[in-house]
C-alpha cells in the first residue's frame, strides 16, 4: 500500500509538472507576430488550449496591404501569449534582386572625431561632452542638416561666444547638452572642434516592391556610419542604377565584396525615407518594376528548413536565381535581422563569389513560390553560410 501511495504521488507530481511546462513550451514555440494570407477566423479554437482572434481598428503600419489584430493564446482560459496578426489584403509582391546604389543625407551629422581649435590661449580640444558616434541634430532649436550648418549657426550674431544648447542622439536615445564654441584665431570663426559626416553612400540589393503602392524595402539591415557604426537617421536619400566593376571572393575570416559604381543624377530609381535595423525603405519609380517578378507574400509563417533560392545581380544588370538550403528558422527572442540561417548550395554562385559577399545584402529569399525574407549577413568563418531577415519584419517597418 505504501508503495502504491509513493507511485501515485510521483505520478501526480510528474503530471502537474507537465501541466506547468506546457505554457512555457507554447511561449517558446510560437512567434510574437505573424503575417497570414487566409481567413483569420480559422485561428479561433476552443478547448484546454484555445485561441481567440481580436481585430484592431487602428493600424500602426504605413502600408495599405495589412489589417491588424491580436491572437490571444489561452491555457485553461488564462491568456499565456499574445500574437500580433497582420492579415495580408494583397497577397502579391514584387521580388527584385537588382543591385542598387544608395546615397543618404543624414538627419543631423555624425561625430567621427575631434579636431583641435587653435585659440589665442592655445589649443582647445573639448567644447562639449559630445563624443564619437553621437549624432548632432540641433543647436538652439535650429536643425543641423549639413556640416556647414554648424558653422553657420555658431557664427550668427546672437550666438557668438555664448554657451548654447544642443540636441543629440546616442545609441538611438535623444539627449540635450550644452556646448561652448571657441574662436579660431586663424579663421576668426567660432568652432566646436569636431569632425562630422553628414552623408553616406554604398551599394546593396533591392528586396521587394509593393505591387499597389510602389513602396520598397532593401538591404535587410541598416546603413551605418563607416567609422562609428551609428545608424544614420535619414533626412533624404535616393537610389540609383549601379554598375558592378569587380567581385572579390569571400574567404575564411574575410568577407568578400562586390565593388560597384553609380552616378548621382536626376535619373534616380526612387527615394529613401527610412533607415532602420531591418533595411532602408521608400518609394520607387515604375521603371524599377522591369527588374522584378511577382510572387506570393511569405514570412515566418511559411519559412521552413529546406530548399530555397535567392535572387541577386552579380553584374549589376541581370538578376539571376541561385540555390540555397535553409538550415535554421528562429521564432524565439527579439525580432532580429539574423532571423534565419542558410547555406549556399549553388556551385555556380560559390565559384563566382565564394558564397555570400558584401553588396548581396537584401537579396530576396524565395521558398515554394513565396518571398520569405532577405539576405543580411555572411558567416566570416564560412562564406557559404549567411543570415537572413524575415519579410514580416521588413514589411512592418
Amino acid at each position: 500500500m505504501k508503495l502504491i501511495k509513493i507511485l501515485m504521488g510521483t505520478f501526480v507530481c510528474f503530471f502537474m509538472g507537465i501541466i506547468a511546462l506546457i505554457p512555457i513550451m507554447i511561449n517558446d514555440t510560437l512567434p510574437s507576430s505573424m503575417i497570414i494570407n487566409d481567413n483569420v477566423e480559422q485561428y479561433t479554437k476552443s478547448g484546454i488550449i484555445s485561441a481567440e482572434y481580436e481585430p484592431l481598428n487602428i493600424t500602426t503600419t504605413t502600408t495599405t496591404n495589412f489589417s491588424r489584430g491580436t491572437l490571444h493564446i489561452k491555457y485553461f482560459g488564462i491568456t499565456i501569449k499574445n500574437i500580433d496578426i497582420y492579415k495580408v489584403e494583397n497577397d502579391e509582391i514584387y521580388a527584385c534582386g537588382k543591385t542598387i546604389g544608395v546615397a543618404l543625407q543624414a538627419k543631423g551629422v555624425v561625430v567621427i572625431g575631434q579636431n583641435p581649435i587653435l585659440t589665442e590661449e592655445g589649443k582647445v580640444l573639448n567644447c562639449s561632452n559630445i563624443g564619437v558616434g553621437d549624432i548632432l541634430c540641433e543647436i538652439e532649436g535650429e536643425n543641423i542638416e549639413t556640416a556647414d550648418s554648424i558653422t553657420q549657426i555658431l557664427n550668427q550674431p546672437q550666438y557668438k561666444g555664448k554657451e548654447l544648447v544642443a540636441k543629440c542622439k546616442r545609441n538611438g536615445e535623444t539627449f540635450y547638452t550644452t556646448i561652448k564654441p571657441k574662436l579660431d584665431k586663424e579663421t576668426k570663426t567660432y568652432k566646436l572642434g569636431l569632425w562630422v559626416r553628414d552623408d553616406a553612400s554604398g551599394i546593396g540589393t533591392m528586396t521587394y516592391v509593393k505591387s499597389d503602392t510602389l513602396e520598397f524595402g532593401a538591404l535587410g539591415h541598416p546603413i551605418s556610419d563607416i567609422d562609428t557604426g551609428a545608424i544614420l537617421d535619414v533626412f533624404d536619400g535616393q537610389i540609383y542604377k549601379c554598375s558592378v566593376l569587380s567581385i572579390t571572393k569571400g574567404t575564411r575570416g574575410r568577407a568578400g565584396e562586390m565593388k560597384g559604381i553609380f552616378v548621382q543624377s536626376q535619373d534616380a530609381l526612387g527615394s529613401v525615407s527610412k533607415n532602420t535595423n531591418f533595411g532602408i525603405f521608400g518609394k520607387v519609380t515604375p521603371n524599377m518594376l522591369e527588374y522584378c517578378k511577382k510572387v506570393k507574400i511569405g514570412g515566418r509563417q511559411t519559412a521552413k528548413a529546406g530548399k530555397a533560392t535567392i535572387l541577386c545581380s552579380l553584374d549589376g544588370k541581370n538578376v539571376e536565381e541561385f540555390d540555397i538550403e535553409i538550415i535554421k528558422t528562429n521564432f524565439k527572442g527579439k525580432n532580429s535581422n539574423k532571423s534565419l540561417v542558410f547555406k549556399v548550395t549553388d556551385k555556380d554562385l560559390i565559384e563566382r563569389t565564394g558564397g555570400i559577399i558584401q553588396g548581396m545584402s537584401g537579396s530576396p529569399i524565395i521558398q515554394n513560390g513565396r518571398l520569405i525574407g532577405a539576405v543580411t549577413h555572411v558567416f566570416l568563418n564560412d562564406a557559404t553560410k549567411g543570415f537572413g531577415v524575415y519579410l514580416d519584419l521588413m514589411l512592418e517597418n
